[in-house]
């Protein structure tokens, strides 16, 4: 008996045989009185209608098998490797699924990134910060604006790539969305992430050089065809930008980080050769600050000394000139919030419990120097005057050091804003 998997398409390439069996019977029987523009008019009907069956069946092959695999044609693997010096160590993996089941491929990717509880505690941090607004679903948000209207996505997990049933190679801009995608399986196969998460201002870096550079291959791609064919330049995905209209500032700066700054610097690295490129990967940023000031040097700073909580935090991390940046931007003007954050040295924040059903997070910023200090303390403590409901206190505990501390308990703000 044969498998659903086979008989799928068996039955749909039926129907397609017979349609066009059909169709060419009543073109025989109406010829003597059609003229030729009818019978061209019903062959364009015909193709139309083949063609929506073969994607059709594409998808509902994509369904009963989990997608399959895109044969990905030679030439747009010899571009790739070509374009950044560099041959696949291994075939490129292109899946196809089902559009509707990108989203849920992309949450778990993020919560696998993460570990248990990983994403849970971020979103908690996150808006006891002000990263987030009360309503803010970071999991949700963070893959439907990866996955709205998106042809192509890569996975940073396993290192594949993805292209939803609306991906059809004959398209440009589909074309286009492969050319990204080899771009991002090639680099990740020579320069994979660390086994261990580096944690997150070291993880957007290295993910901003990554998309950044994969960005710069498929606008070349666009440039290379525009002035071959005359093409239309990259159609702008309407619905994804809506979405991303409708998120908090800190996660509309997460999201186009990679395609601004992280394609700035990766197409700067490009201009100068491979070696110049490569070496950047190979050593990648440890910090946004290496992103938006590449010339600096890119050590990783060590963690910062904090005071002992009450007791064991749920999360300890990173947010980094790119995540001060975006706290302060809608605090003031942009300028303001660039002076200030382009001062960063360190920085860590802690995620404690406080009390029977609540948590508390202390965030303490270490500035180049004191003037950029007492302007971040300023800006902090009007935050904390608006605050309802919650203890919030911004401290120095020391002359380059601002200390924001949000906690449910009198005396947890008490025990910890004093030290």
């Amino acid at each position: 008996m044969l498998k659903p998997q086979t008989l799928l398409p068996w039955l749909l390439g039926g129907v397609i045989a017979v349609a066009g069996i059909l169709q060419g019977l009543h073109w025989r029987s109406s010829g003597n009185s059609a003229d030729l523009a009818e019978i061209e008019n019903q062959l364009r009907i015909a193709g139309e209608e083949n063609e929506m069956l073969r994607r059709e069946n594409e998808s509902l092959r994509s369904l009963a098998q989990g997608g399959g695999e895109l044969a990905v044609p030679q030439e747009f693997i010899d571009r790739a490797e070509k374009e950044f010096g560099l041959h696949f160590l291994s075939s490129p993996v292109v899946h196809r699924l089902a559009g509707e089941e990108l989203r849920g491929r992309i949450m778990a990717a993020i919560e696998s990134r993460y570990g248990p509880s990983g994403i849970d505690d971020r979103q908690e941090a996150y808006k006891l910060i002000g990263w987030l607004r009360p309503e803010d679903d970071l999991l949700s948000q963070l893959a439907s604006v990866r996955a709205v209207g998106a042809l192509a996505w890569f996975d940073d997990v396993t290192g594949e790539g993805w292209v939803t049933d609306h991906f059809d190679l004959k398209n440009i801009p589909d074309q286009a969305a492969l050319v990204r995608l080899l771009a991002r399986v090639l680099l990740h196969q020579h320069f994979p992430p660390a086994p261990a998460y580096p944690g997150d201002d070291a993880a957007r870096a290295r993910e901003a050089l990554h998309q950044g550079a994969a960005a710069g291959s498929e606008a070349r791609f666009y440039a290379l065809g525009a002035r071959a064919i005359g093409f239309m330049p990259m159609k702008e995905n309407t619905e994804a930008v809506q979405l991303l209209a409708s998120l908090s500032p800190f996660l509309q700066g997460l999201t186009t980080f990679p395609a601004s700054e992280g394609k700035g610097l990766a197409d700067t690295l490009h201009v100068q050769g491979n070696d110049k490129f490569q070496a950047a990967f190979r050593n990648p940023p440890q910090t946004t600050r290496a992103i938006l000031f590449p010339g600096e040097a890119a050590a990783e700073p060590t963690a910062l000394e904090l005071p002992a909580v009450p007791e064991e935090p749920f999360l300890t991390e990173s947010a980094g000139l790119l995540g001060l940046r975006l706290w302060l931007e809608p605090l003031g003007d942009a300028g303001a919030a660039l002076e200030i954050a382009s001062c960063w040295k360190n920085d860590r924040y802690v995620l404690f419990p406080d009390g029977e059903a609540s948590s508390a997070v202390l965030w303490d910023i270490e500035l180049e120097n004191a003037g950029a200090a007492d302007k971040l303390q300023a800006i902090a403590t009007d935050l904390a005057a608006r605050q309802e409901k919650r203890h919030v206190k911004v401290t120095r505990p020391s002359p380059t050091r601002v200390r924001f501390l949000n906690t449910f308990e009198a005396t947890t703000a008490a025990s910890l804003g004093s030290k």
